[in-house]
């Protein structure tokens, strides 16, 4: 018979039947124990003071008493014992506020630190006695249909936000996210962390993605990021210019995932809770770890540590298996290498300049009003309508870059335009004075100067129009220019206005000196 453990309900059966007269093979039949095991607890019953003779005790009684026949097997623990000394420092890493790590890599943060060799079972063991409650607590595991690709076909990328780290650069404690990208079939991840999200540290990622894998895949699977997907659409989503022109260049195609849809990419996707429990394990062992340090670390990880680990689906361990059969199949790198560019959408404005980083670039007079795509490189500004290329300048090192090509012949014929004449209308409400001001900064050439003459439209809604008019005399004798300087005079006119209009009391004047009192 198979080995039973014994509880106090069992031996509460035993022993009421044999006191009701069962015998011994009667009681092993009916409660499915050995014959021994019974004539074991009868004679522990007997010695306890019961006997057939005499009526049992009360239920409550009667399982008190044999409560204390049941066998208390110990046995020694040395392995767990091992960790015992390490208690606090374990409950302190699994349960910290702020970046807690799960007990197995707190197991090996302290094999590493201490060199224990006691099983991981054994401190599972261990931690489930001492420590009752655990973040992150197993759920019920569901069943899963897995989909497999075949070599070189397919990557999953996505980010993830790991932790903080000290930015050298600027001293402050910033917020670290990992670029991941797993190859679906032999499982190798690379592993990135940066501080931005933007699509130029998207796009260096997978440059370096590449690089670190020798080459590329048919396929890129990823989420929809705005660095990637601007608009997220299950049959035709509008991606990033400069993500899709990388992609171009590589030979790649991009396949966004449906939003909300997280199993769409899964094998990259339960990555993201590996790599921030291992970017927490760093930050335990390296105190004073910065973002190279851990991107170094990181990338050893990947080939040397996770690399060569078996994956639990495939059998596999994801760097040989990249090795053996998957490097071959990537397609290669081009020989040229990319160019990282900018690419932002901009409105022509009125006065056929385009706005890129602060700077100001001209554009032909027949797209004012119109949206074009601006592709910034470290040289030169290309600006396109939909994928047509419609002007070319180079960067510019000053506030505007222009080419009087693209604007009309006749400059007189600017001043007819309907913009032009609302602003001298704008600035007739305020006084002819004003007026002439205007149509005076808008006269050698209205386009350039449309942006200037606004500006001082809008200084003028600041100040009593009475003392616009006034300014504006001063301007014209002075020829002012800038808007900053027409406040110049503005606040010294009214400072002027001040000083006249301010009345002093007799009390006052009994006070004053005349300026010759104060030579002597």
């Amino acid at each position: 018979m198979a080995y039973k453990r014994m509880r106090i309900m069992d031996i509460y059966n035993i022993i009421s039947r044999w006191h009701n007269g069962y015998n011994n093979s009667q009681i092993s039949e009916v409660c499915g124990v050995d014959r021994k095991t019974v004539r074991t607890y009868i004679k522990l019953a007997q010695q306890s003071g019961l006997s057939r003779s005499q009526p049992l005790p009360c239920r409550e009684v009667l399982l008190e008493q044999l409560a204390k026949l049941i066998p208390q097997k110990t046995s020694p623990q040395p392995g767990r014992s091992a960790f015992l000394p390490y208690l606090d420092t374990i409950i302190s890493m699994v349960t910290a506020p702020s970046d807690p790590v799960k007990p197995k890599t707190a197991y090996e943060i302290l094999c590493e630190r201490h060199g224990i060799t006691t099983s991981y079972s054994s401190f599972k063991r261990f931690v489930r006695e001492h420590i009752r409650e655990l973040p992150g607590a197993s759920k019920a595991r569901q069943s899963t249909c897995r989909f497999e690709t075949q070599p070189g076909e397919e990557l999953q990328i996505d980010y993830g936000k790991v932790g903080r780290l000290i930015d050298p650069e600027t001293g402050k404690n910033r917020d670290v996210y990992a670029f991941i990208g797993t190859l679906s079939f032999s499982r190798l991840k690379f592993v990135e962390f940066v501080y931005k999200q933007n699509q130029q540290s998207f796009v260096g990622s997978h440059i370096k993605m590449f690089e670190f894998f020798g080459g590329t895949t048919k396929r890129l699977i990823i989420d929809n990021l705005k660095a990637g997907v601007i608009k997220a659409d299950l049959y035709d989503p509008q991606l990033n210019r400069a993500y899709q022109e990388m992609a171009d260049h590589y030979g790649c195609f991009i396949d966004p995932a449906r939003p909300y849809s997280p199993k769409d990419k899964a094998k990259v996707e339960r990555a993201v809770q590996v790599v921030r429990e291992q970017f927490r394990k760093l930050k335990l062992q390296h105190q004073q770890m910065d973002i190279a340090l851990a991107n170094r670390e990181i990338r050893h990880w990947c080939t040397q540590i996770n690399g060569m680990k078996e994956h639990g689906t495939t059998g596999m361990k994801p760097y040989e298996a990249f090795v053996d059969l998957e490097k071959d199949k990537l397609n290669s790198l081009p020989e040229v290498p990319f160019e990282i560019a900018t690419w932002k959408l901009a409105k022509v404005h009125v006065d056929q300049y385009i706005q890129f980083e602060k700077k100001f670039y001209s554009v032909p007079y027949k797209f004012v009003g119109s949206q074009v795509w601006v592709r910034g490189s470290s040289t030169i500004v290309r600006i396109y309508q939909d994928y047509t290329l419609i002007k070319t300048h180079v960067r510019s090192s000053g506030k505007r870059q222009t080419d009087f090509a693209d604007f009309p012949e006749n400059h007189r014929i600017m001043m007819q335009y309907q913009q032009t004449q609302h602003l001298i209308r704008r600035a007739a409400a305020i006084g002819n004075s004003f007026k002439a001001f205007i149509a005076g900064v808008l006269e050698p050439h209205a386009m350039l100067n449309y942006r200037r003459a606004l500006a001082f439209l809008a200084l003028a809604e600041k100040y009593p129009h009475e003392l616009i008019e006034q300014s504006a005399g001063h301007a014209r004798y002075l020829q002012l220019k800038s808007p900053k300087q027409l406040q110049i005079v503005l606040e010294n006119l009214q400072a002027t206005q001040q000083e006249q209009s301010m009345q002093i009391s007799p009390q006052t004047q009994q006070m004053t000196r005349k300026a010759d009192y104060f030579i002597q």
